[in-house]
């Protein structure tokens, strides 16, 4: 009944559902079955991971190199762009990045956004981008095209091609573009350099997919097989700037979207009540943050024990505390 499957940006939110990803991806998809997969920023990654030969293996790599990253004081955009450089090979493993393209029945789609006349990083210029941006989305939700146009990389020519309200640019994932694209997608505005000139777009500067499309509010999610879409909160957002616009959640384009959440019962079990942020980098001392996001991973491994406990039949697992 499922033929896609979608990650939402969020930055290190996706650990407590980084156990449910394999689950689902690698035990309960058949791997004989066509899945188109669309992700942006660190849901890009997931799904890069999931597009793996050894999917498992991949995304296990991606979740350790993600958790190893280390930032002792405020890094520059060079040190970020270096740490998602490693956690991207990471991910890749010995078989590098044409692995991840490979896959007949996985199909690999990722959202980065161009950001219009910001070639050099300057970042007084960048600051006022980005406030126009708020405030032009506050408005109208389309007139951020005036900054950012939305690119859509697709390993091939189907599956999320339909525009909705923000035009799509389209251009083709490649073993050449892959770890720019990848890059690119997870690249947040005055936190990393972001990527120019990907190949086989247009030229400019490439950041995080999140910006046009947080939560992958899509209308083309209303319309095929069912989406399988396992997240972090129980409501979705268009993009990054909507955060704080509960008017814009979305509704109807999620009509065919099947959401795995997890409960308030889960969440006020994990290390200080919380889902991973990032703000964890700046009020956690390292060690103590590796440490707590290990431990979110542990009790994520108790979702995916719970949807196969119903995937059987058997009632749902009692949710155990994190010490």
């Amino acid at each position: 009944m499922f033929d896609r499957f979608i990650a939402a940006s969020g930055g290190p939110k996706w650990l407590p559902m980084a156990a449910l990803d394999r689950a689902l991806m690698t035990r309960w998809i058949p791997s004989h079955q066509k899945m188109q997969l669309l992700g942006t920023s660190s849901g890009g990654w997931r799904c890069a991971a999931l597009c793996h030969p050894d999917p498992a293996q991949a995304h296990r790599r991606l979740q350790h190199a993600y958790i190893g990253q280390v930032y002792e004081t405020r890094p520059t955009e060079a040190v970020v762009r270096s740490n998602c450089v490693t956690i991207m090979r990471a991910l890749a493993g010995e078989q590098g990045y044409e692995a991840l393209l490979s896959q007949p029945n996985r199909v690999l789609n990722l959202i980065a956004c161009r950001w219009k006349g910001q070639r050099t990083r300057r970042p007084l210029l960048q600051g006022a981008s980005l406030a126009l941006t708020a405030g032009l989305n506050l408005v109208s939700r389309p007139l951020i095209q005036h900054q950012w146009e939305r690119w859509l990389f697709s390993a091939e020519h189907q599956g999320f091609y339909e525009p909705g309200e923000l035009t799509t640019h389209h251009s083709a994932l490649t073993e050449e573009n892959l770890e720019a694209v990848l890059l690119a997608t997870g690249s947040i505005p005055l936190l990393s350099p972001g990527e120019v000139d990907i190949k086989g777009a247009a030229a400019g500067r490439y950041m995080d997919g999140g910006i046009t499309d947080y939560h992958l509010d899509l209308p083309v999610l209303s319309r095929g097989g069912l989406v399988l879409y396992p997240h972090f909160h129980p409501y979705a957002l268009p993009g990054w700037f909507d955060k704080s616009l509960k008017g814009r959640r979305a509704g109807v384009n999620f009509e065919r979207v099947v959401m795995l959440v997890p409960s308030e019962e889960f969440i006020a079990n994990l290390p200080s009540a919380k889902i991973p942020d990032r703000n964890d980098f700046k009020t956690l001392p390292t060690d103590e943050r590796k440490q707590r996001w290990h431990q979110v991973t542990e009790a994520g491994e108790q979702l995916a024990q719970a949807f196969e406990a119903m995937v059987r039949g058997e009632r749902p697992l009692k949710i155990e505390a994190i010490d």
